[in-house]
């Protein structure tokens, strides 16, 4: 609404006329004469403040979804005279210091320029990889913007400062780091913030259900937390940011009140429990999260799920099940379709070139079950949409975002599914498939791939904890069944298992073991240079845009230390040789 006097007729009088005493507000649809509002202004310079930030906001959004970039900062006329403020005045004719800014857009990492004088990888680590030069998840100040300025969202006893917090994080981190691949598209990047938004403002508990996600997303990301391997405890106890106890209690109050009201079951319910399932799955409370799943998909066979929940939900429920490697719960909500001829020729590789060699070194593993050896060649496809988005700096189309959403989801499916669903392995009185040593490991080393793209999942979170535990005991499971009798071929699969573990370990106690491990079984290759290697590792499923840089720096670390071990043995030898002379002098 804007401030003004009811009668719009009288608006040429009361131009010239003193401010009425009492302020009176007329809304824009009752009116009789909207043309008249043009010639009004906000007395409030706090208003105007915050509604010209509001629609400069969604200015810049539009320009950004249109390829246009603004120019940072205010814009200062060049006729301006020198003793005049670049910065300007207010409406009112007194100076207003008005600081420039730069203009923040949700989603948007800013790149910081690499330094020239750089002559190694850096080894500085995050929780995202093991390096990543140039690249800060860390924006610009988003200066008095809020995104929601007119406390219009559902955050129940949330404090506001606190609601804005995890929108922030939510927008500028959360969303980029999880769906990496579709952020390289502003018209993408946009319609998932409108998504969450338009979808979560609908009711309290699918709000509040989704904060406590963020909540927990972001307390894991710094470090506001203890171990979240798999274990008995509650995992909420184990978070210590008091806004995600905060928003989880407000999420749990405002489902229960939903489920009081008796109410028949409709898709904001199935949105509502999916907050916490999601939440569950962050922090690693996968019985508490297999129990939402189960009762919503009953909810939802008979109501059915919303678009959007249609574009989590099946990433959650397979995440779940990788966490737990256990059947999914929920079947895939789409038809499968192969991918277009026309997407499939223009991800292919070059003919000839290294990414062409692909999955080749996994048909020399004889001991592979047939159902994994076909499984690893649609993870090709995935690779390679992968490595086209990375490669290009306008990423991939919508379309073949969609297609790269589903093909993931679908192999990643597949791999934690197919056990239970082939005959060529025997099972023990759980009824859980034994699978031989080596399949074990090249599994589990497929699905740790998938989690660094196309969906980001954190090492340590509870999803990222229970995968890694898995990956530790199916390699003690390996070395115990081969006692160091292996091919030449299976230890090279090994190699590259060992490379998704360790990146997948990344700050993680298990890390120095798989890293040890890594040093031992490297063996003749060590004297190779890491474009040697690489070509090794381009056998299997790789993407040299997303891990190049993050596995050189782990072969380096590896070379390293193998080096450092000969020379301390040449040390002992020469101590040795040095006694044995003293005691025959």
């Amino acid at each position: 609404m804007i401030p003004g006097p009811s009668d719009s007729a009288k608006d040429s009088n009361l131009a010239s006329s003193s401010a009425p005493e009492t302020t009176k507000y007329t809304f824009v649809d009752q009116t009789p004469n909207p043309s008249a509002l043009l010639h009004r202004r906000i007395s409030d310079r706090q208003q105007r403040h915050v509604i010209r930030s509001h629609v400069m906001q969604r200015v810049r959004h539009k320009e950004l979804a249109q390829g246009n970039k603004r120019t940072p900062g205010r814009v200062t006329s060049k006729r301006s005279s020198p003793g005049k403020s670049q910065n300007g005045s207010n409406e009112s004719g007194s100076p207003v210091k008005i600081e420039p800014v730069t203009p923040t857009i949700p989603g948007v990492v800013r790149i910081q320029p690499k330094q020239q004088n750089s002559t190694a990888i850096s080894k500085r680590t995050s929780a995202t990889g093991r390096s990543h030069p140039g690249i800060s998840l860390s924006l610009a100040p988003s200066s008095n913007h809020e995104f929601d300025p007119f406390h219009t969202l559902p955050s129940s006893n949330v404090p506001h400062q606190s609601s804005e917090s995890l929108l922030g994080y939510c927008f500028d981190v959360m969303l980029p780091l999880t769906f990496a691949v579709e952020y390289k598209q502003p018209s993408e990047r946009l319609a998932r913030q409108a998504m969450v938004l338009h979808s979560k403002i609908n009711s309290p508990a699918t709000f509040l259900g989704f904060m406590a996600t963020v909540a927990a997303h972001r307390a894991i990301l710094y470090s506001r937390h203890g171990d979240l391997r798999p274990s008995a405890q509650n995992h909420d106890d184990l978070i210590t940011d008091p806004d995600y106890k905060r928003v989880k209690h407000e999420a749990i109050v405002a489902v229960r009140k939903s489920i009081d009201r008796q109410e028949p079951p409709s898709q904001y319910t199935v949105d509502a429990c999916f907050g916490l399932i999601g939440t569950a799955a962050v922090v690693g409370n996968f019985e508490e999260a297999t129990i939402h799943l189960r009762g919503i998909a009953d909810i939802m066979s008979r109501v059915g799920a919303s678009p959007e929940s249609m574009l989590w939900l099946p990433i959650t429920n397979v995440k779940i099940s990788v966490a737990m490697l256990s059947r999914p719960i929920l079947p895939l909500p789409w038809q499968r379709e192969p991918i277009p001829i026309d997407i499939r020729q223009r991800i292919a590789p070059e003919p000839g070139s290294e990414m062409a060699s692909m999955g080749l070194k996994f048909q020399q593993l004889e001991e592979l079950s047939d159902s994994l050896q076909n499984l690893l060649i649609n993870g090709q496809d995935v690779c390679n949409l992968c490595q086209v988005n990375a490669a290009n700096a306008r990423g991939l189309s919508p379309r073949e975002n969609a297609i790269l959403r589903q093909k993931a989801t679908e192999f990643e499916y597949d791999l934690v599914a197919y056990p239970y669903e082939t005959f060529a392995f025997s099972h023990d009185r759980n009824g859980e498939p034994m699978i031989p040593p080596l399949e074990r490991i090249v599994r589990l080393a497929a699905l740790g791939l998938m989690q660094f793209a196309p969906h980001m999942v954190i090492p340590s979170t509870g999803i990222g904890r229970a995968l890694t535990q898995h990956q530790k005991r199916a390699t003690e499971a390996w070395l115990y069944a081969k006692q160091g009798q292996c091919g030449v071929a299976e230890l090279r699969a090994i190699l590259w298992s060992l490379f998704v573990f360790v990146h997948r370990a990344n700050k993680q106690p298990e890390e120095e073991y798989f890293m040890n491990l890594l040093v031992q079984m490297s063996g003749d290759l060590l004297s190779l240079p890491w474009p040697e290697v690489e070509k090794i590792l381009n056998g299997y499923l790789y993407i040299p845009m997303l891990q190049a840089a993050v596995w050189q720096s782990i072969w380096l670390e590896v070379v390293a230390r193998s080096e450092a071990i000969e020379s301390s043995v040449l040390n002992i030898d020469r101590r040795g040789e040095t006694q044995q002379r003293f005691h025959q002098v």
